[in-house]
């Protein structure tokens, strides 16, 4: 079995990682969650302090979030498209029809009270 070069490896990943950036919805407050992502993570870069990272984090796990949303991202694992959702099902249950659409209690005489 052959292994591939690590240039291979890398190419491949560029094309995939290029295949989905071509997918993406991008709109001005995407890019502009975009900005604000990027200065967050200069900020964690920069950052000693353990409260001040934490709180980073967790502001960029928030932009995060929004931008994912907003660019149709799907979560990691999840490669399906958003807009299947919803959509249309052809199987639909038998409804009885009829006499039999609303069924009378029957009395049991064989109960004792």
């Amino acid at each position: 079995m052959q292994r591939r070069s690590a240039e291979s490896r890398a190419r491949a990943k560029a094309a995939g990682l290029a295949a989905v950036e071509a997918l993406r919805k991008v709109t001005p407050q995407s890019e502009r969650l975009a900005r604000q992502i990027e200065r967050i993570e200069r900020l964690i870069d920069e950052t000693d302090d353990a409260v001040e990272l934490q709180r980073l984090t967790s502001a960029h796990s928030k932009l995060f979030s929004a931008w994912q949303v907003l660019t149709e991202t799907p979560n990691p694992g999840n490669r399906k498209a958003k807009s299947t959702r919803g959509a249309f099902n052809p199987i639909q249950p038998i409804r009885p029809t009829g006499s039999d659409a609303n069924p009378q209690p029957v009395a049991r005489e064989d109960v004792a009270n």
